[in-house]
This record gives C-alpha cells, sequence and structure tokens, in this order.
C-alpha cells in the first residue's frame, strides 16, 4: 500500500471516530435535557401539591376555629339550661307542696261545711229558727261557698302552672339532650380536624425537606405578609386619612386651654398617635417565655422579624395599645393574624393564633383581648408570633415590652 493510500486510510477512520463521538455527545445532550425536564416536571408537582396542603391547612385550621367557637356556645348554653332545669325542678316542688296544702285545706273546709249544714237543716226544720237567723245562716253557706270556689279555682290554677312547668321541663330535658349530642359530634368532627391537620403539616414538612425549598417557602410567606399589609393599608387609607384629619382639628382645639377632650376624642387621638419610642412602655400581649428573638436566624440568611412568645392554647392575646384593626385573617405561614393600626406608621402584628376575635376597622383599646392563642399556620407547638411595624419595617418589639 503507498504512502498515500495509507493517508487515505487514516483519515477515513478519523472521519468514522468524529462521526461516532458526534453521535454520543447527541445521546448525552438529549439524556441531560430529558433529566432536566422530569426534575422541572417533579419540582412544579410538588409546588402544586404543597399549594393544595397549604390551603387544606387553612380549611381544616378554619373549621377548627369555628368548631372551638360552636362548642364554646354550647357549653355556655348547656350551662344554662342546666340552670333552667334546676329552677323548674324547684318551681314543681314548691308547686306539688302548694297542691297538697291546698287539696287538705279544701277537704277540711268540705268536712266543716257538711257538718254544720247538717245540724243548720235540722235546727231550721225541728227548732224553728226566727227567718234572721235563717238569713244568717244563709249568707254564711253563700260565705263558705265562694270560699270554696276560690280555694278549688286557685287548685285548678296551681294544677295548671304544675302542669305547663312539667312540659316545660320536658322539653328543656329534650334540647339538653339534643345539644349534648351536638356537643359530642362536634369534639368528634374537632378532633378529626386536629387529626387531619397534624397529616397536613407532616405532608408539608416532608415536601420541603431541602434547605433551599424551605428558604423559598419562608422567603414566600413574608411576601405574602407584605403584600396582604399593603393591600390592607390602601383599603383602609380612606378611613386613615379622616381620622387624621380629625386628630388635626382636634389639635387645633386644645390650643384653647379651656377645651377639654371627650371620650371619642381622646380614644382616636390614641389610636393615630403612634406607639411613640421604645421605652419599655407597654404591657406584653400575652404571658409566656420568648422562643425566639428579633434578629435571631430562622432559615439561611433569613433571620425572626418578631418574637414567638410561648404561650397555653386558649388564652386571650390583649392588644398593647390603642389602634384600628387592619387586618384579620388566615395567612400562610402565620395562621389567623390580627394586624393592628396605631397612627404614624405604625402597626403591631399578633400570629399564630386559634381564631381572631375582631373585624377589620374595628377600634381596639388597650388591653382589649382581640385573638385566642393557638398553633395555627402549621406550627407544632401553641404560641403567639409577635411583631411591632413602622412603615412597612419590623423593628424589636422587646424595646416597647415591659
Amino acid at each position: 500500500m503507498s504512502i498515500y493510500q495509507k493517508i487515505i486510510v487514516i483519515i477515513f477512520i478519523a472521519l468514522i471516530n468524529v462521526k461516532f463521538s458526534y453521535a454520543d455527545d447527541n445521546q448525552r445532550l438529549e439524556s441531560v435535557r430529558r433529566s432536566i425536564e422530569e426534575q422541572e416536571n417533579r419540582i412544579a408537582q410538588q409546588n402544586r401539591q404543597r399549594i393544595e396542603l397549604v390551603k387544606a391547612l387553612k380549611d381544616q385550621e378554619t373549621e377548627i376555629a369555628n368548631l372551638l367557637v360552636s362548642i364554646e356556645k354550647n357549653d355556655l348554653t348547656l350551662k344554662k339550661l342546666s340552670q333552667e332545669i334546676t329552677e323548674l325542678i324547684k318551681q314543681i316542688e314548691e308547686l306539688n307542696l302548694k297542691q297538697q296544702q291546698q287539696r287538705d285545706v279544701l277537704a277540711k273546709q268540705l268536712v266543716n261545711v257538711f257538718k254544720i249544714g247538717k245540724t243548720s237543716s235540722l235546727e231550721l226544720v225541728f227548732l224553728g229558727q226566727k227567718s234572721e237567723r235563717n238569713e244568717r245562716i244563709i249568707n254564711y253557706y253563700g260565705y263558705i261557698n265562694r270560699a270554696r270556689e276560690e280555694l278549688i279555682n286557685d287548685l285548678k290554677n296551681t294544677q295548671s302552672q304544675l302542669a305547663e312547668k312539667k312540659v316545660s321541663l320536658l322539653k328543656k330535658k329534650s334540647s339538653k339532650k339534643a345539644l349534648q349530642d351536638r356537643q359530642k359530634q362536634e369534639q368528634v368532627g374537632l378532633e378529626k380536624n386536629h387529626q387531619n391537620r397534624k397529616k397536613t403539616i407532616s405532608s408539608l414538612e416532608s415536601s420541603m425537606q431541602q434547605n433551599q425549598q424551605k428558604l423559598a417557602q419562608l422567603r414566600e410567606n413574608e411576601t405574602k405578609l407584605q403584600a396582604k399589609i399593603a393591600q390592607a393599608e390602601r383599603e383602609s387609607q380612606r378611613i386613615a386619612e379622616e381620622e387624621a384629619r380629625q386628630a388635626k382639628d382636634i389639635q387645633e382645639k386644645q390650643k384653647n386651654a379651656n377645651y377639654t377632650l371627650n371620650s371619642d376624642e381622646r380614644a382616636l387621638m390614641a389610636r393615630v398617635s403612634g406607639i411613640g419610642k421604645p421605652q419599655h412602655q407597654f404591657n406584653w400581649p400575652v404571658n409566656g417565655n420568648v422562643k425566639h428573638r428579633f434578629g435571631e436566624s430562622l432559615q439561611g440568611e433569613l433571620y425572626w422579624k418578631g418574637l414567638v412568645i410561648d404561650a397555653k392554647e386558649g388564652v386571650k392575646v390583649k392588644a398593647i395599645t390603642d389602634g384600628r384593626v387592619l387586618l384579620a385573617s388566615w395567612l400562610q405561614g402565620y395562621g389567623f393574624v390580627v394586624a393592628l393600626e396605631h397612627g404614624k406608621g405604625d402597626m403591631s402584628l399578633y400570629g399564630y393564633n386559634q381564631r381572631v376575635l375582631v373585624e377589620v376597622g374595628d377600634k381596639i383599646q388597650t388591653g382589649q383581648p382581640i385573638a385566642i392563642v393557638g398553633s395555627s399556620g402549621g406550627q407544632n407547638t401553641s404560641g403567639l408570633y409577635f411583631e411591632i411595624r413602622r412603615d412597612g419595617k419590623a423593628l424589636d418589639p422587646s424595646g416597647w415590652l415591659k
């Protein structure tokens, strides 16, 4: 074989190798693309599942709150029914005694009338009394008859009252039994919702095992909270501006040394004057140990923007100062939240609640109960999440608390 032919063979072999290498690269590229697509599909599916789980959590915690309100009302109604039943039993016993006394009196009277009537008749027939005596006896009989009729009517009235009380007692007992049955059903429903909530939280935690996913979820929670607050502020802007205008008018009136504020004006000024400098001037919204402090690491580069206070479920959450309800709803990651507007861009926020006791627009006074401590928002233990914000920026609340 000549040199020329050898060169041709070498070139041919090289071209074949290049072709196969190119084919291998294409296959590897296609495989990578498929892997990326599969991963993207898995992530999309996880996100859809997470959205569904968050919605389920909201529905379950809302149902738990509603059931607790219903059970609380039922307890009060049952207590009232028990008191009414006790009172009815007492009244029935008194009426039974009264009835027996009336029967005894009537029986004695009838015996006496029979005796008197028999003697008088003999006297009239055999002794021939004068007409005056006859008149007196007739009048006496009339009096006895009227008294007897009154006794009989009183007895009938007592018996009628007794019958009514017994019917009322049966109705009350029936209502109590029905309410107790309903209470049992609601307790079963409550326990079922608690179990479902645990499963949902477990599923949510499983779907966010990776730190990056948790970080993304926490960022999303914060973004949604900011958006909800901004929306609430836009919706309440007209009221806030009107109260600010009224406050200016009141300040003008105060320039007159003789002017005295009425209770409504004092309340308005307290609501719109802000919370002032942090001087440890306010009572805590609940009593308890601080589990997480402002500025502590939360996840990655995220940090706590408020306090998490350990507190027993069912304890009342109280407003730290006067304000107006800006927000009262369920939010992802925070559960049932109440946000109070205090004027001058100041706001206090109370989260993780079992349920809220106020509505948007309500005027709140210092120390007023606004929510019930819980573990909503997917928390594993009960407590209160508490923030203070000024112009939208979270500040360390501990400076304002005693």
